[in-house]
């Protein structure tokens, strides 16, 4: 039901999921990143059921490393913040954080939350990889 409500928006991104909150992650252009070039990555979060999860409700944090694993210490760790994304059908507000890989390769994003006030979802750890070109 939480995959099926988020697969609804159209869109052709990784869906990662626990058993209470599902995400959605997109890097601009195209989930195709360039080296050296500042891009927005975002995330949809969602709780089962369809009620979006918010910054204000969530201790969410973004670290990414460089190759296919996080191992060692995180290379980047973005800020979230909350907002639309520009030329994207039916956006919601997501969360974005500005993003520049500095080498062409793989990456690993990590995405972490937990709720702020006890019982309002499960926490989550979301793995993605991506490549810069």
């Amino acid at each position: 039901m939480l995959l099926l409500a988020m697969a609804a928006t159209g869109q052709t991104h990784e869906l990662k999921a626990n058993k209470q909150v599902g995400a959605l992650m997109h890097i601009q252009p195209d989930d195709s990143p360039q080296a050296g070039v500042e891009t927005i990555a975002w995330f949809g979060l969602v709780k089962r059921g369809g009620e979006p999860v918010r910054l204000a409700e969530c201790e969410c944090g973004l670290s990414i490393y460089k190759g296919k694993a996080a191992v060692g210490k995180a290379i980047v760790v973005p800020r979230l913040r909350e907002g639309r994304v520009e030329g994207e059908v039916g956006s919601k507000d997501r969360l974005l954080a500005d993003v520049t890989f500095p080498q062409a390769g793989p990456y690993t994003l990590v995405l972490t939350g937990k709720p702020k006030e006890s019982g309002r979802f499960a926490p989550f750890k979301f793995k993605w990889v991506v490549r810069a070109t």
